[in-house]
């Protein structure tokens, strides 16, 4: 019987703490999902230019064992450096999109999900082209390797630029909401899976892509 008080108060005691925690948490999330995916575009942007300078790190860090030689020297330090940091700047940015990815499913906005979806895949498959690249042993599994990782790379700054072209030009009236409204198929570029244009709406209904955030009216 006293085992059983015991697991009660500590269940209560444990949903106490957990409401309090969440109580503290919520203001802080609420205002900084309001400001999205304008604050994660601002990180993307910067880890995207971080990941296209570790590129060329990682492939300075790649030379013959000698003129004319088909294999490539053994890993060096330098070379698993740069792997490493590149492959973690791929995983922060999928972690960014993933984030963005359930804030959209969350909101009900299909075509969000699909948007940061593609970009967190994007971002996963330059992870495998890094490491397909740092294990490659010959010259003719570099030269392919680094063109695939090429791509990639190329690919996911496509979708990014996909998901955020046009957002800093958008000037809303105080009160209305930014709104990322899709491209027709016929308008897609080459490039693109999917994209959309950041334009304005008076009420987040009237927005058929994909909301970022209101803007504020003057006190």
């Amino acid at each position: 019987m006293h085992s059983k008080r015991l697991i009660a108060w500590l269940t209560v005691a444990a949903l106490s703490t957990t409401l309090v925690a969440a109580q503290k948490r919520t203001p802080h999330d609420t205002a900084a999902s309001s400001e999205e995916p304008f604050r994660s575009f601002s990180m993307l942007d910067a880890k995207l230019t971080l990941l296209t300078n570790q590129q060329d790190a990682l492939k300075a860090a790649f030379n013959p064992v000698e003129s004319g030689s088909g294999s490539i020297a053994a890993p060096s330090g330098r070379r698993t450096k740069a792997s490493r940091s590149m492959n973690f700047t791929a995983a922060e940015i999928g972690r960014i999109a993933g984030r963005l990815e359930r804030l959209y499913g969350g909101r009900h906005r299909g075509f969000g999900v699909q948007m940061f979806r593609i970009m967190r895949i994007k971002a996963e498959e330059v992870q495998r082209g890094v490491n397909a690249l740092a294990t490659a042993q010959t010259r003719s599994a570099l030269d392919v390797a680094t063109k695939r990782l090429d791509k990639r790379i190329v690919s996911l700054v496509a979708q990014f630029q996909a998901a955020s072209g046009g957002y800093g030009a958008a000037r809303c009236a105080p009160g209305a909401w930014t709104c990322c409204e899709p491209k027709r198929s016929k308008d897609l570029l080459q490039s693109e899976q999917v994209a959309c244009m950041w334009g304005c709406v008076p009420k987040a209904e009237s927005c058929t892509g994909f909301l970022g955030p209101r803007i504020h009216r003057q006190p």
